[in-house]
């Protein structure tokens, strides 16, 4: 007994076991598929007071979310000003310690010589032990 496959007999036999396969997976994810939208669907049936509820709300919270907003930026807009007055004193104040920084720097100089030479001073002024 011989038999003989040929080629395109094996090749319509994969092909018909691959399409059979993919329907099989096809069918196995569309019922997984309508049990999830089971699911969904209940939870919003369990759900559907509280979803009213909220949709019921939204628009006063929005108008209240704008109103804190244009509040907020009426707020901002009058503090404006006065932060801009503090920050230009602020860069006044920085500018003239900038230009006394040097004065200091120098003062600074003059107290560290004089200290340096006071204590040069004091040690002749003391009495040398030799024991």
């Amino acid at each position: 007994m011989d038999a003989t496959i040929r080629v395109g007999d094996l090749a319509t036999f994969l092909l018909g076991g691959a399409l059979l396969v993919l329907i099989v997976y096809g069918i196995l994810l569309l019922k997984n598929l309508n049990d999830t939208l089971k699911v969904i669907r209940k939870i919003v049936e369990d759900n559907r007071s509280n979803i009213d509820e909220v949709l019921d709300k939204a628009p006063s919270i929005a108008a209240n979310v704008e109103s804190i907003s244009s509040d907020l930026s009426h707020d901002v807009r009058a503090v404006q000003g006065t932060i801009d007055q503090i920050v230009g004193t602020t860069e006044a104040a920085a500018g003239a310690l900038s230009e006394h920084t040097d004065i200091l720097s120098t003062l600074m100089g003059f107290v560290q010589i004089l200290n340096i030479f006071r204590q040069f001073i004091g040690g002749f002024r003391r009495k040398k032990r030799w024991f």
